[in-house]
C-alpha cells in the first residue's frame, strides 16, 4: 500500500543503528513517505534507540517524554524496546508502535494502520526478510554505513545489546556487493562496513569475512572502506586471510579490536572469550602486516570486582601497546545482565578516578602518535566540513586531519602534516 505522508527520524547509538536508520528511511520512502527535518512538519515520528549504556538510555527516555506531549504518532525502534520496554511504555503510554532492530520490515504493514489511527502496536521479533533491500545512504554526505551482519556469539556479563539483537544474522556477500556498488556509483566515498561483531560474519551462512572483504575490494572507484569492530577470539585462526583481503588501498588501515580490561581475571568475570595475550597477538599481527595501522580499542573501568591491581594491569597494557583510539566507559548496570546482580560493585568515586587516570594516559599516547607524523606527506580523503572550520579529512590510517582551504567533499588530496593536537592532525595542501 502506497501512502503519502511525512516522517521525522532521530537516531541514537552505534554505527549499526545508523545503518538501520538507512534501512528505515528506505522502507518509509518505499511506502510513499518523505523525510522532513522538523518534528512539526511530520505525520509520523520515529526514534531509533540505543540501549548500550544507562546515560544514553536516560537521554532517550527524556527525549521520548518531550515528544509524548506532541500530538503526532511515535514509533520507537532500535534496541531499547527489547531492553527497557516497560520504561518506554511508562514514558510514552500513547506510543504508536514499538519495533525491534530485526523487525524493520514490519513498517510496511503497520504504517498504514498508524495513519488510520491505530496505537500500541508491538512487534519486536525478527522477520526473515533482508534489510539490505531497503537500505539508503544519507543525503548530502559522502559517508554511508552499510550493515553486513548483526547479532553476536558472546555472552558478556555486562551487555544488554545481545538481548536486543539476538542470534547472528549475516547478509549474503552478493547482496552486500550489490549495495556497496550502488553506493559507490551514487558518489559515497567513505563506506563503513558495520556490525555488532564483524568476526561473526558468515557464521550462519557458511560465507566468510575474508571472502566478503576480497569481493568488495574489487569494486573500482576512489572510495575507502572502514571495517567495523571484531572480537579477537573470533579471528584468531583467520586473521592472516582477513589481512590479505585488506591489502587493497580501498581499505583504511584502521582496526577496532576491543580489549575491555588488561586483567585476565576481569576478562574471565566479564565473560570475554579471549586473554590479554591473545588480544596482543592479534594487534601484533595487524602491525606486522600494516605498520601504519591505527588500532582502536574499548575499555570498561570499574567492572564489578575490579581491584587496584586489575586496573594497574590495564594501564600497563595500554601504555605498552599504545592504541591510537581508546573508548573508555565507566561500568554501569544494564537490565537483565549477570553483572548487574553482582555484590562486588566498585564505588562510583573510584570508577571516576580510574576513568580520569586512564583518560590522561590515552591523551598522552594520542598526542605522541600524532606528533610523530608532523612533517610527513600523506594522501587524505576529504570527508566533511570541520566543526570549527576547515575540512575534516581522513588519512590512510583513518586519523582525522583538518585542512583549510576551498576543498570538495569526496576528493583525494595530498597534504603535508604541519602540526598535531590530541584529537587530530593539521595539514596543508601540497600544490
Amino acid at each position: 500500500m502506497s501512502v503519502a505522508f511525512r516522517f521525522y527520524l532521530e537516531t541514537y547509538g552505534c554505527s549499526l543503528n545508523a545503518a538501520d536508520s538507512g534501512v528505515i528511511i528506505g522502507r518509509m520512502e518505499g511506502l510513499g513517505g518523505e523525510r522532513v527535518k522538523s518534528l512539526s512538519d511530520a505525520d509520523i515520528i520515529i526514534v531509533n534507540t540505543c540501549g548500550v549504556k544507562e546515560p544514553t538510555e536516560d537521554k532517550i527516555i527524556h527525549r521520548l517524554g518531550e515528544i509524548s506531549s506532541i500530538d503526532i504518532p511515535v514509533i520507537v525502534a532500535g534496541c531499547l524496546p527489547r531492553i527497557s520496554y516497560h520504561r518506554i511504555e511508562n514514558t510514552i503510554p500513547g506510543f504508536a508502535a514499538m519495533i525491534g532492530p530485526q523487525s524493520i520490515e514490519v513498517l510496511g504493514s503497520i504504517v498504514p494502520q498508524i495513519i488510520e489511527g491505530e496505537r500500541g502496536i508491538t512487534l519486536l521479533d525478527a522477520t526473515d526478510e533482508s534489510k539490505l533491500e531497503w537500505f539508503r545512504g544519507p543525503p548530502d554526505s559522502v559517508i554511508c554505513t552499510i550493515p553486513i551482519c548483526e547479532g553476536c556469539l558472546g555472552s558478556c556479563a555486562y551487555c544488554a545489546v545481545r538481548l536486543a539483537r539476538g542470534d547472528v544474522k549475516s547478509h549474503l556477500i552478493g547482496n552486500i556487493v550489490d549495495v556497496v556498488t550502488r553506493c559507490v556509483h551514487l558518489g559515497y566515498k567513505e563506506i563503513r562496513l558495520t556490525s555488532q561483531d564483524a568476526g561473526v560474519f558468515g557464521h550462519d551462512t557458511g560465507e566468510s569475512l575474508a571472502h566478503l572483504l576480497s569481493e568488495v575490494a574489487s569494486i573500482e572507484g576512489s572510495h575507502r572502506f572502514r571495517l567495523g569492530m571484531f572480537n579477537p577470539n573470533l579471528v584468531l585462526n583467520t586473521m592472516e586471510t582477513i589481512l590479505t583481503s585488506m591489502e587493497s588501498d580501498h581499505f583504511f588501515r584502521f582496526f577496532h579490536v576491543p580489549l575491555q580490561s588488561g586483567s585476565d581475571a576481569v576478562l574471565h568475570k566479564m565473560g570475554r572469550l579471549y586473554t590479554t595475550s591473545e588480544w596482543k597477538a592479534i594487534v601484533g599481527r595487524i602491525r606486522n602486516r600494516f605498520p601504519e595501522a591505527a588500532i582502536a580499542t574499548d575499555i570498561i573501568v570499574g567492572f564489578p570486582g575490579e581491584t587496584d591491581e586489575d586496573f594497574a594491569q590495564t594501564m600497563s597494557l595500554i601504555e605498552e601497546v599504545k592504541p591510537a583510539v581508546v573508548n573508555i566507559s565507566k561500568y554501569g548496570d544494564r537490565p537483565g545482565t549477570r553483572a548487574s546482580k553482582s555484590k562486588k560493585k566498585v564505588e562510583t568515586s573510584l570508577k571516576k578516578n580510574r576513568s580520569r587516570e586512564l583518560t590522561r594516559l590515552v591523551s598522552e599516547i594520542a598526542l605522541e602518535l600524532h606528533r610523530s607524523r608532523i612533517g610527513g606527506k600523506e594522501q587524505v580523503l576529504v570527508v566533511e566540513p570541520g566543526t570549527k572550520g576547515g575540512w575534516m579529512c581522513r588519512n590512510q590510517s583513518y586519523q582525522p586531519v583538518i585542512v583549510r582551504g576551498e576543498l570538495e567533499a569526496g576528493t583525494l588530496l595530498d597534504v603535508q602534516i604541519t602540526s598535531a593536537a590530541r584529537t587530530h592532525l593539521i595539514g596543508r595542501p601540497i600544490s
